[in-house]
C-alpha cells in the first residue's frame, strides 16, 4: 500500500506491505480516501511495484515481500527539491 499525505509544507509518503497465506473475500474499501485497492499473487505484486520510480517507496515495499530485509524495519527519507537521501534505516 503506497499513500501520499502530501501538504504543500510537509511532504510525505507512507508505504506499507502485508504478507498473507490466503485470501478469501473482495476488496471493497469503505474510505472515500482510498482510491484504488488490489491483492496480487506474490510474483506479479514484485513486478508491479519494481516500476516505482521512488526510492522511498521502492527500497520499503519491495524489499519485505522479496524476502531481502526483515519485518518491521523502518526508513527515514530526506526529499528536498525532488531529491531523496535516505536519513536513517533501523
Amino acid at each position: 500500500m503506497v499513500t501520499r499525505p502530501y501538504s504543500e509544507q510537509h511532504p510525505s509518503t507512507l508505504a506499507v506491505a502485508f504478507g498473507i497465506d490466503e485470501w478469501s473475500v473482495d476488496v471493497a474499501p469503505e474510505d472515500d480516501d482510498i482510491e484504488q485497492a488490489a491483492v496480487f499473487p506474490l510474483p506479479d505484486a514484485l513486478k508491479l511495484l519494481g516500476e516505482l520510480d521512488s526510492a522511498t517507496q521502492l527500497d520499503p515495499i519491495v524489499g519485505y515481500p522479496a524476502g531481502a530485509i526483515a519485518p518491521g524495519t523502518t526508513w527515514l527519507y530526506r526529499n528536498r527539491s525532488r531529491e531523496e537521501t535516505r536519513v536513517a534505516r533501523w
